[in-house]
């Protein structure tokens, strides 16, 4: 697979990734900007106008996280801070500490360009990414005795899309993305995969002993995870 990069007036950058064997055409976000696979040989022009029909679709699903100087992201243990600096013009700096952990853009970054976005947004996960056991282990390790549980070991994983995990030798995983949830999703995920200490699959049985941890939230606290609107861009 092959991959290029066009402009387009409405997307802006789209990066095309040519693909083999397959007649599949299929556009998403990612990472902020627009991926669109083709089959191998597809002309430019039939490029473009394949945009222009996943317009509409893919503007009303564009991810909806802006940034702005003076912004705070207010979370459950720490708080991040954007704000600008011109010592160093042409970088971002950072700093992991809590409770309060400072984003400060350099005054030559433009804050209406999608490149300095995502820029942002990647300073923002490598600052979650350091400080996210002093956050996470700790709590975690709190609502495992409160429910029973003592799991072999925890560890913070790097993914984005999962955002918890157990294997069989009750090691539970926890992305280090969960310090963006507000406390009771946060929670949830982790008494999500306490529950499979016992229960190591989704039957009716997990989902009764879930549900006991979350006083018969379980629902509820489903649908406002799936509809969570995230403040970074998760890759």
């Amino acid at each position: 697979m092959a991959a290029g990069e066009i402009s387009h007036k409405d997307l802006g950058r789209v990066i095309v990734n040519v693909r083999r064997n397959t007649s599949r055409i299929s556009a998403r976000w990612k990472s902020g900007l627009v991926s669109l696979n083709v089959p191998a040989g597809t002309p430019v022009a039939d490029i473009n106008r394949l945009l222009d029909d996943f317009t509409p679709r893919l503007l009303a699903a564009r991810p909806a996280v802006r940034f702005h100087i003076g912004q705070r992201i207010e979370l459950p243990d720490v708080t991040f801070e954007l704000r600008r600096q011109s010592v160093a013009p042409d970088k971002i700096l950072a700093g992991a500490t809590l409770p309060v952990s400072y984003i400060e853009i350099g005054s030559c970054f433009d804050m209406e360009s999608p490149d300095t976005a995502l820029h942002i947004n990647d300073m923002l996960l490598r600052v979650a990414r350091r400080i996210a056991p002093r956050i996470l282990m700790p709590h975690a390790r709190r609502l495992a005795a409160l429910t029973g549980h003592a799991p072999m070991a925890w560890q913070v994983s790097g993914g984005h899309r999962t955002l918890g995990s157990c294997n069989a030798k009750g090691i539970i995983s926890l992305s280090y993305v969960l310090i963006f949830l507000p406390a009771d999703l946060r929670d949830f995920v982790i008494l999500h995969e306490l529950a499979h200490l016992l229960e190591m699959n989704h039957s009716p049985q997990f989902h009764a002993l879930l549900d006991s941890y979350l006083g018969g939230s379980e629902a509820i606290l489903t649908r406002r995870l799936r509809t969570y609107r995230w403040p970074i861009l998760r890759k």
